[in-house]
């Protein structure tokens, strides 16, 4: 078997990950013992005795980030993250304030600690951010066989989650944390660290397949996207993590054992079409109070939209260039390990609708943001029978003003991809009968909706009487009709009659000038 992805046949991929990405047992251990070396350094004996503007500084508690703690880590890949909760932090405004004082300590204890206890540590950076004070410090730590180094970025953050315990499957972060998160104004995933024990438990706890998927993911980004495209800005790893794990829920109904072949293949689409990507969760947080405001004007940003699990002031897919990447997965689509189908999902997952009627009935459904407005009809029809033609739909945001659904839409155009009440109106009363008085004064009816244009008048006639529609010429009490315009738009009400005028071949040929010709055609005023 090759160990190139795109050269594996979509039944192999399942032993291309187990070879060529899964980590073995004896890198995990050495992680793990890099990790527990650099922890007992921090919570023991780097912050001993020392405060930071009369604030005692101790280690709350020590947590695992990035891909090693969610178990998605590719082989001999040698970056790992560690988390220190701080006590001198009692908000996120001190955690912004104090952050940057508190690394460039770390980095002297750090630089000691190299010269004195040979930990074997080199490189000893911090990541400098355009928009505050540094995020972390970086260092490499020599592993126990010699070979490699391990990459070590070390954020001190604040403990926003409290005393709760944030691995009970059963956990929600109270709204009052996110109602001062939401306050703090900070850019947005500034504060994303204090919710890393959600991230990880999001990612980690999933069938041992997902995981394959996920590194089968990550692999394809890291070798055909940033290794070809190195100094661009591009998407952050765990958005493409987010999409997968999507893809996933959606396209399997959270099947346990599925085809990492198709899976790969859903994912590619999904990055193709980009623009049309919208996915959230609430796993830890509800739609609700200040929070639901908050999400809601998120969603009015640019797509691809996708919103953090653990943070809902953090939309990973903003920001970044996904020109590239969407380039790379079509090409991705045209390689042997492509050619199989995929799962048959939308770049958005269904929400339910809650239509009512006045009060006379309410009827919930389930709807795809991208599927036609037509569709909600066809069902109100089926269960309610009522005519298509009968219904209007609308919807009105908070302090908003209403908005009416045209058949022919999306939710997605009105970007709602959230659980909505819309409003069913029966508009029988928008229905009227037309008269038209033919030039020998015989009168035919018509049954139209006010919305109607005149042009859609002019068909009903071709289409009973068999005069082109290029030949009409209609007026109302002397005013000359457009086809694009509607009957409201001429007040023209039920039972009002309008004045047929049929024109000629030999008078349109006498008509010399384009000025004429297009009077006739509707697109100025009246003919002379």
């Amino acid at each position: 078997m090759a160990n190139d992805l795109y050269n594996t046949p979509p039944e192999e991929l399942d032993a291309f990950v187990a070879q060529e990405l899964q980590p073995d047992r004896a890198w995990r251990k050495e992680l793990k013992h890099v990790f527990l070396r650099m922890k007992e350094f921090f919570q023991k004996e780097c912050f001993k005795d020392y405060s930071i503007q009369g604030k005692e500084v101790e280690v709350i508690k020590v947590v695992k980030g990035g891909s090693f703690s969610k178990g998605t880590d590719l082989k001999h890949t040698s970056d790992m993250d560690m988390l220190l909760f701080l006590s001198c932090f009692s908000s996120y405004k001190d955690q912004y304030k104090f952050r940057g004082d508190i690394i460039e300590f770390m980095k002297e204890k750090l630089e000691n600690c190299q010269e004195s206890k040979a930990h074997g540590i080199t490189n000893i950076s911090e990541q400098n951010s355009t928009k505050g004070p540094p995020r972390s410090l970086n260092f490499d730590v020599q592993s126990e066989r010699g070979a490699e180094q391990i990459h070590m970025s070390v954020l001190p953050v604040f403990n926003a989650l409290g005393e709760r315990n944030p691995l009970s499957s059963e956990f929600t972060v109270h709204h009052e944390v996110y109602a001062k998160l939401k306050k703090s104004r900070s850019y947005p995933g500034e504060f994303t660290p204090s919710f890393s024990e959600l991230q990880r438990n999001f990612l980690k706890h999933h069938p041992t397949k997902v995981k394959s998927l996920l590194r089968l993911v990550k692999h394809w980004y890291r070798k055909y996207v940033r290794e070809k495209y190195p100094r661009r800005y591009l998407p952050p790893e765990y958005s493409l993590e987010l999409l997968t794990i999507y893809a996933w829920e959606t396209g399997t109904q959270k099947a346990e054992n599925f085809s990492l072949a198709k899976g790969l293949v859903t994912v590619m689409k999904l990055l193709k079409d980009y623009n049309k990507i919208f996915i959230y969760w609430t796993n830890y947080y509800k739609l609700k109070g200040p929070i639901k405001h908050f999400v809601k004007m998120h969603m009015k940003e640019s797509r691809p939209f996708i919103l953090d699990p653990a943070d809902p002031t953090n939309n990973v897919g903003k920001g970044s260039r996904w020109k590239p990447v969407a380039k790379e997965a079509s090409n991705c689509l045209n390689q042997p390990c492509s050619q199989i189908s995929s799962w048959k999902i939308k770049g958005a997952r269904n929400i339910c609708v809650t239509l009512k009627c006045s009060s006379l009935w309410e009827l919930e459904y389930s709807v795809n943001p991208y599927d036609p407005i037509q569709n909600i009809k066809k069902e109100i029809e089926r269960v309610k029978n009522i005519p298509i033609t009968d219904q209007q739909l609308s919807f009105q945001e908070a302090k908003r003003k209403t908005k009416v659904l045209m058949g022919d839409s999306t939710l997605a155009e009105y970007k709602v991809f959230h659980p909505i009440k819309i409003q069913v109106l029966v508009a029988t009363s928008t229905k009227c009968r037309i008269h038209v008085r033919f030039p020998d004064n015989f009168c035919r009816s018509y049954l139209l909706q006010r919305n109607d244009n005149i042009l859609s008048v002019k068909q009903k006639i071709r289409k009973q009487e068999g005069s082109r529609v290029m030949d009409q010429v209609l007026r109302f009490k002397g005013q000359f009709l457009w086809d694009k315009k509607r009957l409201r738009y001429f007040d023209i009400k039920n039972g009002d009659t309008l004045e047929l005028e049929l024109i000629t071949r030999k008078q349109k040929k006498k008509l010399k000038t384009k000025k004429e010709k297009k009077m006739l055609k509707g697109k100025m005023g009246p003919l002379p």
